[in-house]
């Protein structure tokens, strides 16, 4: 009868046993939010998974999510653009909610095509995407002059180098007979904007859309490639204030050869009894300056960003640049919950130039060398020949002007109906 009870009550002990570890080894179910940490906004979408096994879930439009884990597990919370984050569960824990930090590498990775998104490593051949840190660095007037060598197959040049004439831009060589030769250009959704509208110092990213597949959204408009802009736009926190500016100089790296004065006499030409250097009668050290503000700032609902550009760029050859003010501002607004969202960007410039007389360069390299510039009167020397004039007086007895002014203003507003309806 020992002998039994004693069984009995090993028996008992042994279920008992296992009885607790089964109750020990239960998953429990684990909730939480996941937010970002600069504003504390909801992330949706973020992959939740069990480290070390296919367990997951991702968060709702909420952040929210759900997921049954084994106590002593451990969370692993990844999102693209975000740091990942591993957090451990304790025994009895049902709640754990995580912030996450911003990842500037991660989302480096990843470039706006269109109306989408696609993994860089996928499309390196197609869009290449450039940041201020891969822009072009120093006396810069124009936002092309951004790209100018770092895009293979994008060929930008300024025939002359007159400051008032548009860069001249090709991707993939002419694709098309016409007007459209040139990529379209896409500023913050404004199909069709100009780059003269927007000041480099004011470019957040540029991405460039080369093959036909990626350009293939804005149809016959994009067949010679798409180059897609972003400007700057104002960030959740206090007030800032941005100042960048310069002072350059450019003069001419080398002259056209032409005959001296004594070669051109021995040559067999008239000799007027003047030594002129008809080059440097027309051209100049252009001195060119560049002021830059910018103030942004906003909270939790509401961002903003506006700036304003003041630009002299002169050019070499006399009478030759231009003045232009600039201004941009952004305005982001989101209320109801996050459910609207309100965008509207608005840029405006005002560009005066002054055109001169780009002929001049090429009658100074024709002119007779000995020849004065003034008569003795004062008067402009000119001689009596057909396509032979003055250069210095067809500049400064010419006078020609432009003035430009374009506004571009575009907005969005966002309302979701339903979860899956906005």
């Amino acid at each position: 009868m020992i002998r039994l009870y004693l069984r009995k009550a090993r028996y008992t002990l042994v279920i008992l046993f296992m009885a607790t570890t089964m109750a020990m080894a239960q998953d429990a179910i684990v909730s939480g939010k996941v937010t970002a940490s600069d504003d504390g906004s909801p992330i949706p979408g973020v992959n939740v998974l069990v480290k070390g096994t296919n367990n997951g879930t991702v968060t709702d439009t909420d952040g929210n999510y759900r997921i049954s884990v084994a106590p002593g597990s451990t969370l692993v919370f990844s999102f693209v653009g975000y740091a990942t984050q591993e957090q451990a569960v304790s025994a009895n824990q049902t709640s754990l909610s995580v912030s996450l930090a911003s990842d500037v590498t991660s989302l480096s990775e990843v470039v706006v095509v269109g109306y989408g998104s696609q993994d860089k490593k996928e499309i390196t051949g197609s869009v290449v995407s450039l940041d201020p840190q891969s822009f072009n660095k120093g006396n810069v007037n124009d936002p092309t002059m951004l790209l100018q060598g770092k895009v293979a197959g994008l060929s930008i040049y300024n025939k002359g180098g007159d400051p008032n004439s548009s860069p001249v831009i090709r991707l993939r060589g002419i694709s098309t007979f016409g007007a459209n030769s040139s990529p379209l250009i896409v500023i913050d959704g404004v199909i069709g904007a100009t780059l003269d509208n927007v000041d480099p110092n004011d470019i957040e990213s540029i991405n460039v859309l080369k093959d036909g597949s990626a350009a293939a959204i804005y149809g016959t408009r994009g067949s010679s490639g798409v180059i897609l802009v972003t400007t700057k736009k104002g960030k959740k926190g206090g007030l800032n204030v941005d100042y960048n500016g310069y002072v350059a100089s450019s003069s001419i790296f080398r002259e056209i050869p032409v005959m001296t004065p004594q070669q051109y006499v021995t040559a067999g030409g008239n000799d007027l009894g003047a030594r002129t250097n008809w080059q440097k009668e027309v051209t100049r050290n252009a001195i060119s300056n560049v002021h830059n503000i910018g103030i942004s700032g906003g909270t939790q609902n509401t961002q903003f960003r506006m700036s304003t550009n003041f630009r002299n760029n002169q050019g070499i050859l006399k009478s030759t640049g231009w003045d232009q003010i600039n201004t941009r501002a952004s305005l982001s607004h989101s209320a109801l919950d996050g459910k609207l969202k309100i965008d509207f960007n608005m840029a405006y410039t005002n560009r005066k130039s002054d055109l001169s007389f780009p002929e001049a360069f090429r009658y100074a390299s024709l002119y007779n060398p000995t020849a004065p510039v003034h008569f003795a009167n004062g008067d402009y020397y000119q001689a009596i020949l057909f396509d032979n004039y003055n250069p210095v007086a067809i500049i400064e007895q010419n006078h020609r002007e432009a003035n430009k002014k374009t506004l571009n203003y575009g907005g969005k507003i966002e309302y979701q109906v339903f979860k899956d309806l906005t």
